[in-house]
C-alpha cells in the first residue's frame, strides 16, 4: 500500500516545522521521522529505524537491510583540483587508464534536507508504506 497525495501533503506539512515528527511502517519496519536541529540555524529530518540508529549502518563495507531507508552519500576520494593537477602531470590517456583517481566513497546518512525529500526516497525504495497509528 502506497501513500496517497493527501497523506504525503499532510506528512510534508508535519515535517516542515522544527521538532515535527511522523511515524511510518515501511516494508515491516517502523520508521520514525523527526525534524531535529542539525547546525545552529539548520534543521534536518532524521530517520530512526525501529526506534534506533546504529552507526554500523553508515558504512558501505557491510550490507544491512536498514540501509535502504537512509540517504546514500557518494563522494569522490580526491578533490577535482587534485585530479586536474594529476591529469596535467600524467597526461589524459594515462590518467584515464589509472582507475585509482576515480575511486569514490559511499556512506549512508540518516538525515534528509526536507520532509519532501525523505518521503520521495521512501516511496521510491519501499514496496508498502503506511502511516502508523500513534
Amino acid at each position: 500500500m502506497k501513500l496517497t497525495n493527501e497523506q504525503k501533503a499532510e506528512l510534508e506539512t508535519k515535517l516542515s516545522m522544527p521538532w515535527g515528527t511522523a511515524k511510518l511502517i515501511c516494508d515491516g519496519y517502523i520508521i520514525d521521522l523527526q525534524v531535529l536541529r542539525y547546525k545552529s540555524m539548520t534543521y534536518r529530518v532524521m530517520t530512526f529505524i525501529n526506534g534506533e540508529f546504529k552507526g554500523i549502518w553508515i558504512s558501505s563495507k557491510e550490507v544491512h537491510p536498514e540501509q535502504k531507508f537512509l540517504r546514500k552519500h557518494v563522494r569522490s576520494l580526491y578533490p577535482p583540483s587534485f585530479k586536474a593537477k594529476m591529469e596535467k602531470i600524467m597526461g589524459k590517456r594515462a590518467f584515464a587508464k589509472d582507475s585509482g583517481y576515480q575511486m569514490k566513497t559511499v556512506n549512508y546518512m540518516p538525515d534528509f534536507a526536507s520532509g519532501k525529500a525523505v518521503l520521495s526516497h521512501l516511496c521510491k525504495v519501499c514496496n508498502s508504506i503506511q502511516i502508523a497509528d500513534k
